[in-house]
């Protein structure tokens, strides 16, 4: 009889009992008769089918169904071993003690239909042993009648296959992988066939090198992307041949695509087998190689990387004595370890294989299994042939007749390619981590956050580098697994926004943004990493914006100031610009009255919820820092409570919002003449830049309202003598009546007043432009408009400036044309006009100005028989050079005056 009863299987154990008994009956006992001699045999059989079936490793137990509630009337030791009960513990109970949190109702269910109706069953249901651990329990169910067919009791039997359970879905697991693999494989046809090489799976690779989709190759045979030579000689039935007689066939030949093209392929194709060896198909890897048909070498390569795919491993099953010596290897074993013949190794100590730690490791888990336990570990060994190796150990006792320990298995798995693979990506991760922690640009990886609706509402710090922290000012490592809205409450939603739609359309954005409780920018650019993760990197751009800021409120501000806007708006716009740009909330601008203490702040900006500071106050109203002031020195204070200068009057300054100040005073003629301040409620460093970029408005300011102010001055100082003016006009005017009263001829008279006005009106008109400039167009108005109706006159011509002399005469001048035009000419009647038109003539190399007077619509006129004042004064022209030509054309006078255009404008 088989000594290794624990270990026999149901059928082992009935196939024992029934050679058992045909022993005992070939041999009777002497002196017995024949009944006696059955009746012995018989009670022999039944102790050794009980012992039989109690020292077999296969858990046994018999349920009494006659009795209340099904009890166990009877379990062997392998059940005991197998649960952790005690035998007091399981006899008379019924069986559902085994179920649990984690047992399939469904399988209870079925167990129960199949007690129901009296049948045997078969199922695979979770069970807990004593200490709470599960397993999955093939259990056997099935009634025992006796010879008149009445139900005596009911049999169970239970195997753990819990590692079966867990293989199975290993086998999943591989099974998924090497379909990923396969769909992956964009590069490289694989095609499945039947056995009749019929195709029944065709990857995307297939379909972008051969053209066919997987629809239209399905149940196609192979042959089709044969050439037709190949289709001729029966090609793809040779290659199945081969792989039934040899295991593979190598493919190295032109195929067809399916628009007719052929291409140079490197292929395999190798039996696809099942879990139970049998062959049930053919499976063909292959790749375009036309280009690189003559590369051997790459040849090689591709066909070793499709073998490494198809191919599969064998773990090295050993059984040890109980000293550790190797007494059996499998075939696979035997292979992997590079064993040509295992007595060349039978009888060695097993773990004398492993190296360093390893071989303290494997004494460890020979010590273990010896004590009843199981070992594990992983470790290098070499094989026969000294290749190194990794393995991963599993050491179990395999327990004889007495349940103690009586030789040892040892399961070894070859992980050295994980564990290359380890080490790579150890490497690889140790080289990628170290640049991106050289990085001087900040880079994070982060995770979007969904609610319940999958909206995103806010991502998740997954990594960062160190220049993160040095560009953000906080600790790199207290940030990864936080969100952005914990690590900065209250920021703009435009972080999260933005980051989204990169998430969700997988397109790049760059961003030029502040974060506004830092007061930094940051410019960068964002970038999908799948999934609901991307990638940022940037860099801190603050200094660059503000410069820019500045820049900007400079030119607004230039911008401002050439609108001719009064002192008090320029004062605003600068306060205005300032604020903005340097995003505090108060600014002001106030000069300093003659005595150097009274200050005058007429009117300062303000944000939101700050008190204007607008008033008259003393400079000695600024406490300790006055000083500073008065001297001309800037005053920078980065927070009033820690500045010797404000401390003692924080609490005052806080008040009205003033816990950071910049105040600059300007100097003119070694006196403070007026003082621009900036203030915010939160402490700041002013920076060099920021406090210069307020010493410019500043000065800008004071210029310009200084500048306002004598412009204003000015304007004031003209009205006042263009009023003294016309009254001295009106004097002359009035002394020339009276002297002239008793002259009887009234014409001469009458035209030197109209004269003496026409001076008055070019006086008035140049002290309108602060006596610089007046235009011609402007002259042209103001003078004829006395004259006649504004419809009779046509002016036409460009903007030309006329200067103090030039204005003078051109005004005198077209007096005297309108004059004579009223009395002989045009302008004597009621239809008559007059054409004014001026340009600049550049024909005679230097720029001059040409007048036009042309008169049409009047009476005939004639040339005066004689010249008088008037005559003469239209002779001297626009300047006194006399460049005039008078035509008294019948229709009309015609006068044309030229002079240059410098001298025009400069007189």
């Amino acid at each position: 009889m088989n000594s290794d009863v624990h270990r026999l299987s149901r059928e082992e154990l009935e196939a024992e009992v029934l050679r058992l008994r045909e022993r005992l009956a070939e041999q009777p006992e002497p002196g017995l008769d024949p009944s006696d001699q059955r009746r012995r045999s018989a009670a022999a059989n039944a102790d050794v089918l009980f012992s039989a079936v109690d020292r077999t490793s296969l858990p046994i137990i018999l349920t009494d169904p006659n009795q209340d509630d099904d009890p166990i009337v009877y379990t062997n030791r392998a059940f005991l071993d197998l649960t952790g009960y005690d035998l007091d513990q399981v006899v008379g109970r019924n069986c559902r003690f085994l179920q649990g949190p984690n047992t399939e109702p469904g399988c209870v269910d079925e167990i129960r239909a199949a007690l129901r109706d009296d049948r045997d069953l078969t199922v695979e249901i979770t069970n807990h042993r004593r200490d709470g651990t599960t397993f999955v329990n093939a259990l056997f169910v099935g009634p025992v009648f006796d010879g008149e067919g009445r139900l005596r009791y009911r049999f169970g039997s239970q195997i753990d296959v819990t590692e079966a359970h867990r293989n199975r879905q290993r086998l999943a697991d591989s099974e998924k992988r090497h379909r990923a693999i396969f769909d992956s494989a964009s590069e490289m046809a694989i095609i499945v066939t039947d056995t009749e090489g019929k195709v029944t799976d065709w990857n995307v690779g297939a379909e972008r090198i051969l053209g066919w989709s997987a629809d239209e190759m399905g149940g196609q045979t192979v042959e089709r992307i044969f050439t037709p030579e190949d289709q001729a000689s029966d090609r793809a039935r040779e290659e199945m041949a081969i792989v039934l007689r040899d295991g593979h066939a190598r493919d190295v030949r032109w195929h067809l695509r399916k628009d007719g093209d052929r291409f140079y392929a490197v292929g395999d194709m190798t039996s696809l087998r099942g879990v139970d060896g049998t062959h049930q198909g053919f499976v063909k890897a292959m790749s375009d190689r036309t280009d690189e048909r003559n590369i051997a070498a790459k040849q090689k390569a591709d066909s070793e990387f499709m073998q490494g795919v198809l191919a599969s491993s064998a773990d090295c099953i050993k059984v040890l004595d109980l000293d550790g010596g190797l007494t059996f290897m499998s075939e696979g074993g035997m292979k992997v370890m590079e064993v040509g013949d295992f007595n060349q190794i039978k009888g060695c100590p097993w773990p004398s294989f492993w190296r360093g730690r390893g071989h303290v490791d494997a004494l460890e888990a020979l010590a273990t299994a010896k004590r009843g336990g199981v070992g594990h570990f992983q470790g290098p060994a070499d094989t026969l042939l000294g290749k190194p190796r990794w393995w991963d150990v599993q050491v179990t006792p395999i327990f004889g007749a007495d349940g103690r320990p009586e030789r040892i298995l040892s399961v070894s798995r070859d992980i050295t390619q994980q564990k290359l693979f380890e080490g790579r990506l150890a490497d690889s991760e140790a080289h990628w981590r170290s640049l991106f922690e050289r990085l001087s640009e900040g880079f994070i990886v982060g995770e979007v956050v969904r609610d319940t609706t999958g909206r995103i509402t806010d991502w998740r710090y997954v990594d960062v580098n160190s220049a993160w922290g040095r560009l953000v000012g906080i600790a790199s490592d207290s940030v990864v697994g936080r969100t952005i809205r914990e690590v900065f409450p209250g920021i703009e939603d435009a972080w999260v926004d933005e980051f989204a739609d990169v998430v969700e359309t997988g397109e790049p954005v760059t961003f030029v943004r502040q974060v506004g409780t830092l007061a930094r920018w940051y410019e960068g650019r964002a970038f999908s990493l799948g999934g609901e993760r991307f990638g940022v990197i940037f860099l801190e751009v603050t200094e660059r914006v503000q410069a820019d800021a500045r820049r900007n409120g400079l030119l607004e501000f230039g911008d401002r100031l050439r609108a001719g806007i009064d002192a008090n708006a320029i004062a605003m716009a600068g306060s205005t610009i300032l604020g903005r740009v340097l995003g505090v909330g108060r600014v002001g601008y106030g000069t300093v009255g003659p005595d150097g203490e009274s200050f005058v702040v007429e009117e300062d900006w303000t944000a939101a919820g700050f008190p204007t500071l607008a008033g008259h106050y003393r400079m000695d109203d600024y406490g300790l820092y006055a000083e500073d002031l008065r001297q001309g020195r800037t005053v920078v204070i980065a927070d009033v409570r820690d500045d010797p200068r404000t401390a003692a009057s924080a609490t005052t300054l806080e008040a009205v919002s003033a816990r950071t100040l910049v105040n600059v005073p300007i100097v003119e003629k070694g006196r403070t003449v007026a003082v621009l301040y900036v203030n915010d409620g939160q402490p700041r460093s002013w920076t060099e830049s920021e406090v210069s970029f307020i010493r410019q408005i500043a000065e800008l300011t004071r210029q310009a309202v200084e500048r306002r102010r004598a412009e204003e001055r000015q304007d004031l100082l003209n009205h006042e003598l263009s009023h003294r003016l016309k009254n001295t006009m009106a004097m002359v005017v009035s002394i020339a009546h009276q002297t002239l009263r008793s002259v009887p001829e009234r014409e001469p008279v009458e035209a030197f007043h109209k004269r003496i006005q026409a001076l008055a009106s070019a006086h008035d008109l140049l002290l309108r432009k602060d006596w610089t400039s007046a235009d011609l167009r402007t002259v042209c108005r103001e003078v004829l408009g006395n004259a006649a109706e504004a419809r009779r006159f046509t002016l036409d011509g460009p903007n030309v400036a006329l200067g103090p002399s030039a204005a003078l005469s051109a005004s005198l001048l077209l007096h005297e044309l309108a004059t004579n035009a009223a009395k002989y000419g045009s302008l004597s009647g009621e239809e008559g006009e007059v054409e004014v038109q001026w340009w600049i003539d550049t024909a005679t190399g230097e720029p001059g100005l040409v007048l036009r007077w042309r008169e049409h619509g009047g009476p005939p006129v004639v040339a005066p028989t004689r010249r008088g004042f008037g005559s003469r004064l239209i002779r001297t022209g626009l300047v006194g050079t006399g460049e005039v030509d008078v035509t008294y054309d019948t229709d009309g006078v015609i006068a044309v005056m030229r002079a240059p255009l410098i001298e025009v404008q400069r007189s």
